[in-house]
């Protein structure tokens, strides 16, 4: 039996290159195996536009991309700045995009609704659907991490991130309150958001990452090393700031001790966008790679690989591939805290300069090196195969089904009211 499914993200749901791509990807593919996906989201990337087509061939339905770009992402954050609003919701709200929604749940049955992000809940939370039967997918805390931000930056920054914070934590709380179902990226996340949402405790899960088992494997890639080099590796999108400053960090605080130990090896920090911080570390023993068309090359020969983020929220696509690809990884305890991990055995977990460089240089000659390369692709095997996790999804989206006493082919849409849209819509026009 077919299905018919919403589906609202705030970013092209493909290539699944990048951390939210990946999950939003896994899901819309998923939905689309149940029948036809209408697709609403933003296009913030000029790459993108390429991938339309294969977004339309894939989802089956209907699709609606809007551009949206840095200086509509600008103007729109100083709207909500003057109106009291997060700047999130702000940047992604449209007039446009919310008459599509509203016109899509009038004109089509819609059996299943699913958001991706907190930035598009705004878009549910009207009266035109009966929100709980809506599956919320807020992947991350994104509140915790502008406080964190807020928390390493002074004067009007800090303001500026503390203010987000607490904006889109009343955003998440709201949404999580009425929607059906409200699943984060890991047991870790749902149960922290917990503590911040205990009216809604009882509908907020966990579903964690998958990975590509079979794209995420050894294969016959050709080196892009050095012959005579030990290269560690660390893959992202590098103008993503805990990348990058996570980045700066381990090449001026703990490549030195390494270096000084082995002066072949050499740290390779491969992902788009390298902000100049970034850039200027770049030297004799330290690559900035730039965007390459494929990280499984570079991740298949690394030696070791790094992942040092101090500002981190959900799981880490980049540990958990890396881990597919059976090599031996060194992460911060931010990177890991969602992963079920045993710290020496599935991977190395450190914090301190010296002793990350430490566990760095035994994940790159160590005699236990082998074994916990071993470890790392088995733990992914057994906790992160998308098959089985979207199971978890189904059995999600089937808890917030009709009741006996509903119709069974009752559509999830009630009529909009007249007039209605969500209030950042008449302010921020695309």
């Amino acid at each position: 039996m077919t299905s018919s499914s919403l589906f609202l993200c705030h970013r092209l749901p493909y290539p699944p290159n990048k951390g939210d791509k990946i999950r939003s990807y896994a899901l819309l593919r998923h939905l689309a195996r149940r029948g036809p996906v209408h697709v609403a989201c933003f296009v913030d990337d000029p790459e993108d536009w390429q991938y339309l087509d294969k977004v339309r061939e894939l989802a089956g339905g209907d699709c609606y991309f809007e551009p949206l770009g840095r200086a509509a992402k600008a103007w729109r954050s100083l709207v909500g700045l003057a109106t009291g609003k997060p700047l999130t919701t702000a940047c992604f709200g449209s007039r446009r995009l919310q008459q599509w929604v509203d016109r899509t749940l009038r004109d089509r049955q819609i059996d299943n609704a699913v958001i991706f992000g907190s930035a598009m809940a705004p878009y549910l939370l009207t009266g035109s659907i009966a929100t709980d039967r809506v599956l919320f997918d807020m992947v991350d805390i994104d509140s915790d991490k502008w406080r964190q931000y807020a928390a390493g930056s002074r004067g009007v920054t800090q303001w500026l991130y503390a203010r987000e914070g607490r904006k889109l934590e009343a955003l998440e709380c709201r949404a999580a309150k009425a929607f059906g179902c409200t699943l984060l990226a890991s047991d870790f996340e749902a149960d922290a958001f917990r503590h911040i949402a205990p009216d809604s405790a009882s509908k907020i899960l966990g579903l964690t990452n998958g990975v590509d088992l079979e794209r995420f494997a050894p294969a016959h890639f050709e080196n892009p090393f050095d012959a005579a080099e030990l290269p560690i590796v660390m893959t992202g999108r590098m103008d993503y700031r805990p990348n990058y400053e996570g980045a700066v960090w381990f090449a001026r605080e703990v490549f030195p001790h390494i270096a000084k130990r082995l002066p072949n090896a050499r740290v390779h920090f491969v992902g788009s966008g390298p902000p100049a911080a970034l850039r200027e570390v770049a030297g004799p023993g330290i690559d900035v790679t730039g965007a390459v068309a494929d990280v499984r090359p570079y991740l298949q020969f690394a030696r070791a690989v790094i992942a040092p983020l101090h500002i981190a929220r959900g799981i880490q696509n980049k540990v958990l591939e890396a881990m597919a690809m059976a090599k031996p990884v060194v992460a911060t305890p931010d990177a890991t805290r969602s992963l079920r991990i045993q710290a020496g055995h599935h991977l190395w977990v450190e914090n301190e300069p010296v002793r990350f460089a430490n566990a760095v240089l035994e994940a790159l000659q160590g005699a236990d090196r082998d074994g916990v390369a071993l470890n790392a692709r088995k733990y992914v095997e057994h906790n992160h195969d998308w098959s089985s996790l979207l199971k978890d999804f189904d059995n999600h989206l089937e808890m917030l089904q009709p009741s006996s006493a509903t119709p069974a082919d009752s559509p999830i849409a009630l009529r909009p009211a007249a007039g209605q849209h969500f209030e950042l819509s008449a302010q921020c026009k695309s």
